[in-house]
């Protein structure tokens, strides 16, 4: 269990990351994480079985599970973990609490199989800020960050949603999903209209 001393100091960290070192600092007040953190918080207080977790390591991952962009804006998940761990001893969290907050960074983005039922929350978390709208402006962003042209980006971004929410584990996440992304429908025939003209 995290106290509640360190996980303030995890978000001071984990925003120092995302904040400063991210996207060359581009990322300067991005609000992702407390979206995520809140996101979290609410899929927990959702799913009845899911309030037997311990929510200090879930927490602790969604505040952290972007700690990679601070050195590959590309997305390798663990490319900072070393930076990660070393801090989170720095601070006394357990070996088996850091390995558990491990395999939600690792997990978070859907390129390695979410294990253990703190990862599946975080995951579904990051998902869904990344859903409806916000995740259309957020993709967008982040693919002209990395020198993608517009309409790279559009024909991009219908099939990244639909990949994305197809790998969600719990069913109050898929339902959120659904929801944010039921107004989108006219958007993309009008983009794909645009796009090719």
């Amino acid at each position: 269990m995290i106290n509640e001393l360190q996980l303030e100091k995890i978000k001071e960290f984990a925003l120092d990351l995302d904040w400063n070192l991210a996207f060359g600092g581009k990322s300067k007040g991005n609000r992702h994480l407390f979206r995520v953190v809140c996101l979290v918080k609410k899929i927990i207080d959702e799913e009845e079985f899911l309030q037997e977790t311990d929510s200090s390591i879930i927490e602790a991952g969604a505040w952290l599970h972007d700690s990679g962009l601070a050195k590959d804006i590309a997305g390798d998940a663990l490319c900072n973990i070393e930076e990660v761990t070393a801090f989170l001893r720095s601070i006394g969290v357990s070996e088996g609490d850091i390995s558990l907050i491990r395999h939600c960074i690792e997990a978070h983005d859907g390129h390695n199989s979410a294990l253990s039922i703190e990862a599946k929350i975080v995951h579904d978390a990051d998902t869904l800020d990344k859903m409806g709208p916000l995740g259309i402006i957020r993709e967008t962003w982040k693919r002209s960050q990395m020198g993608w042209t517009s309409e790279k980006i559009a024909s991009h971004l219908k099939s990244h949603l639909e990949r994305r929410k197809a790998l969600l584990h719990t069913e109050i996440a898929k339902m959120m999903a659904e929801e944010l992304n039921s107004e989108l429908v006219p958007f993309f025939l009008l983009l794909e209209r645009q796009v090719g003209e």
